[in-house]
Parts: C-alpha cells; structure tokens; sequence
C-alpha cells in the first residue's frame, strides 16, 4: 500500500470501530501533551467512538490516568491498556490455582502496585524464583545490585518476562528501552525472553477483545514504525503515523511496502 502524506486533508476516523492512541510519542512527551492530542480525545469522548490509549510504558494504568489528567485529558481505567498490565495479567496465571508465583521485580513502582498481595516476592538469589519482570533500566528497582540478583536468579531457571521497546525519547534524548534490559538480562542468562506489548499479535488482539471490535476494523495512531505501525499491521488495522516521537521520515525507506503506514502526519492537529 503506498503511504499518504497528508498536507491539511483532514482523516475522518468516524467509520472504524475503534481508534487506539499510542501515548508517549503521540499523545505526550514527559509531561506535556503534543499538539492536538487533548482535543482528538475529548473529539472521540464526545461522540462516543470506542478507543484506548495503549502503552508499552511500565508505568501501572491508573499512573497513566493520572498523568493525562494533569493535561487536561479525563480518560477512564477501562481506556487504557498498558504491556504492564498485560504482563500482570500473565504474571497471575503462572502457577494458579495451585499457589501464588514467586517474582523478582526488576521493572518498576507500577508493576509492584499491580501484584502486590498477589504474588510472593523475591529479594535475593538463594529463594525460589518462578519468573523476573524486567522494566526501565532506569527504575530504582533496576539497580547494578539488582540486576546481579536478577542475572544469578535466571542462570538458575527463572523465566526472564519484559516488554519490547528498545528505546524511548526523553528530554535528554533517545534512552534505552526496557526490551534492551531484558534482552540484556537473557542473553547473559542463555534463556529465551518472554516479550509482552507492543508489537506483539497478542498484545493487540487482546485488546480488540476487551474493546469487542474486529482488528482489521480499528485504526491505530503511534510514532514508533516497529511497535506501533508494523504491530498493528501484522494484525490486520489501519495505521497512522505521526512524526512527533520515535519514528522520522527518512525511517520509512527501511521497510517493505507491506508495512508502509496507511498515512503519515506531522502531528495530531492534522487529524
């Protein structure tokens, strides 16, 4: 499909089933909300058109609520489905009914708010392990000390669980992602990854699910050609991309016309 650029021809999103938001890169940056963001959200609240905001962000979903909040934007639990929570979910299946898993969390505040009472805790390499959830590198959960439990607990048969993003933009500039952790942590394990979020099928099946719609029936808008675009296109959606995050212009020559986006933006407001 050969990819649109668009110049101030407005997309009418009206006739697709649902619309699904990536957040960081698309709808803010750190604490601020990029252009047209706001306003395309409270559009879709108004006429009652079925989204979601989805995130590979390890942050918990009701921090995410929060900060849109604090942008202007009022977005409910049930709109936001994050890789965390996907992974949680995972997480709580392991070993039920028979008892609750025992985790060592090398991810993040979010992610020890989401299994906290719901799982037995690891803290050093001599307890039994059943899995590692490996988050942001730069997570006080993440730190040299742990990372060496974490790395001792793998070798010795705990699974190593995390998320795909490889970077993401902060105000210093491109940092490094949690997938770039957990495939640190794996490799140095010799142990296969368990990888939840974006660009995973599961990921976004999962939340078509949850959404009741069809795949080949939504639109997703997001800034990352690999996560976002490419994902959502190996699942059957219409895609949008907005220069406003991971992805530049020159990125497209890299990748196939089959996973070309639908149209590319310079940002929201063109929507």
């Amino acid at each position: 499909m050969t990819t649109v650029t668009l110049a101030n021809m407005p997309i009418d999103l009206s006739h697709y089933e649902a619309v699904l938001l990536d957040l960081d890169g698309t709808i803010y940056h750190e604490d601020h909300a990029l252009p047209g963001a706001i306003d395309l959200i409270r559009r879709l609240q108004k006429r009652g058109q079925k989204y979601a905001c989805l995130s590979n962000s390890t942050n918990s979903p009701q921090r995410l609520a929060d900060r849109l909040k604090t942008m202007g934007a009022d977005v409910q639990l049930d709109h936001i489905y994050t890789a965390t929570r996907a992974l949680a979910d995972y997480v709580l299946t392991m070993t039920a009914p028979q008892r609750r898993p025992r985790i060592f969390n090398l991810s993040t505040e979010g992610m020890h708010e989401l299994l906290d009472g719901a799982v037995d805790w690891v803290e050093s390499a001599d307890q039994p392990c059943d899995a590692i959830v490996v988050g942001s590198p730069v997570s006080h959960y993440a730190g040299e000390d742990r990372q060496r439990i974490a790395l001792l607990l793998a070798r010795q048969g705990a699974r190593v669980m995390g998320f795909p993003d490889r970077v993401y933009p902060s105000p210093r500039g491109l940092e490094f992602g949690s997938g770039a952790l957990t495939h640190m942590l794996a490799y140095a394990a010799g142990v296969t990854p368990i990888l939840l979020g974006k660009p995973q099928a599961t990921f976004f099946n999962a939340l078509c699910q949850k959404l009741g719609v069809n795949p080949a029936r939504c639109v997703l808008i997001g800034d990352n050609l690999e996560t976002d675009i490419l994902g959502a296109k190996n699942v059957g959606m219409s895609t949008i991309l907005t220069l406003t995050g991971i992805t530049q212009r020159s990125h497209l020559s890299s990748v196939g016309a089959n996973h070309q986006p639908d149209h590319v933006i310079d940002d929201l407001t063109q929507l």
